[in-house]
């Protein structure tokens, strides 16, 4: 499934998460996979800890961000897209 801008996503498997020296890295037991999250994989991780839609989301980050709109779009969706593929992704239309 191709997620949209109006998906509704949240944080989804049961990764183990924690900070070091202000990047997010995970584990993914479940699928044996360990992510190195750059500052904006971090925030969106830390967004979605309660459901959001991408809109919403990318919104957000481009107050936090200096990325024009397109790209940052685009960037969110191929971010949660590579989530969604490695079963770390909750989402609902």
């Amino acid at each position: 499934m191709t997620i949209l801008l109006s998906d509704l996503v949240c944080q989804g498997g049961d990764p183990i998460c924690t900070e070091i020296e202000g990047e997010t890295v995970m584990m993914s037991i479940e699928e044996g996979n360990y992510y190195n999250l750059n500052p904006m994989g971090g925030r969106i991780w830390a967004l979605i800890e309660q459901p959001m839609t991408v809109s919403a989301l990318c919104e957000k980050l481009l107050g936090e961000f200096e990325v024009a709109s397109s790209q940052c779009e685009a960037e969110v969706l191929a971010f949660l897209n590579a989530l969604q593929a490695d079963h770390l992704l909750s989402i609902q239309r």
